[in-house]
């Protein structure tokens, strides 16, 4: 629904325009009523894990993932702890199990988190804790070697993280680097964040293809995902210093051709949004095109667009 409240429908071939504009559009351009949404079938797979060095990342990948058909998902994890800071990974593959029959079996309820939120929570503000997590999760992490199911695998609980006290919190970063850039982009964070006592709990790697249809988007290119939690306290010094690390670390992606993910916070300098997003200054004059009266708003638009 547009602001002047007539409803269309959009899709690749029918407005394309403010399809590709919704689509990461944040609310700015209307109001989703209805989704149709093209989905894959929930699939068995054998999980296969291996540790490596985060310098061989991309090459491992490349190896042991590219073209090969038998993979349905895979995901890699870099090492937090303090001896192999950003410097170790673990890339999981989940190879896909031929199946005569595909059988739709529910979800099963997922088991209380108790040990593994202790070790989990047990790694915040310490380097013991985040040592000890790394060694576990190269030893027994994942599910490598048992058969799981896809829906399974994205069913899993976030109270695992989840934070339950108000005096602090965990906030979430993207970094979307080129894959000839990773390292680059690691050996900074490896000063970046230690000199500004960032807090990094889990950094999880995601291979993302180029995409064609977001205005807004942040892939325009193969890249590779660094999703970052970090812990801070709920304070204006804490929200001051996550800031101040936030900048740097865009500015590090950013040089070495890669951009950061908006909708998390708004720390990001303007600048730095309109570095990361060329495409920015037509995105918020085709916002005001379709909604001239700035009906829709968000703090996003409030401070980088308005």
């Amino acid at each position: 629904m547009l602001a002047s409240g007539k409803v269309v429908e959009c899709s690749r071939q029918e407005n394309p325009e403010l399809f590709s504009l919704v689509l990461g559009g944040y609310g700015l351009f209307g109001i989703i009523l209805d989704v149709d949404l093209r989905v894959v079938p929930n699939e068995t797979y054998i999980a296969e894990r291996l540790v490596i060095k985060s310098e061989n990342y991309i090459d491992t990948y490349r190896q042991r993932v590219d073209g090969a058909a038998t993979i349905g998902m895979v995901y890699g994890r870099l090492s937090v702890a303090p001896e192999s800071f950003l410097q170790e990974a673990i890339l999981t593959t989940y190879h896909r199990v031929p199946e005569t029959t595909y059988t739709i079996v529910s979800l099963k309820k997922q088991a209380e988190s108790g040990l593994p939120r202790t070790v989990f929570r047990g790694s915040i503000g310490s380097d013991y804790g985040k040592s000890l997590r790394w060694q576990l999760e190269k030893i027994i992490g994942g599910e490598a070697g048992n058969r799981v199911l896809r829906n399974q695998i994205l069913n899993r609980s976030s109270a695992l993280f989840e934070n339950r006290h108000q005096a602090e919190t965990n906030i979430l970063h993207e970094y979307f680097i080129p894959p000839k850039s990773l390292e680059a982009f690691l050996e900074q964070c490896r000063t970046i964040i230690p000199q500004n006592e960032g807090d990094l709990l889990n950094v999880t790697v995601r291979n993302v293809h180029q995409d064609n249809d977001s205005f807004l988007r942040y892939a325009d290119r193969e890249v590779f995902g660094l999703v970052m939690l970090f812990h801070q306290q709920r304070t204006p010094e804490g929200e001051a210093k996550m800031q101040v690390m936030t900048q740097k670390l865009i500015d590090a992606a950013l040089a070495v051709g890669g951009r950061y993910y908006l909708p998390y916070r708004l720390h990001a300098t303007p600048e730095q949004f309109r570095r990361a997003y060329p495409q920015a200054a037509k995105f918020f004059a085709l916002k005001r095109k379709y909604d001239p009266n700035g009906i829709f708003q968000n703090y996003f638009y409030l401070k980088y667009g308005s």
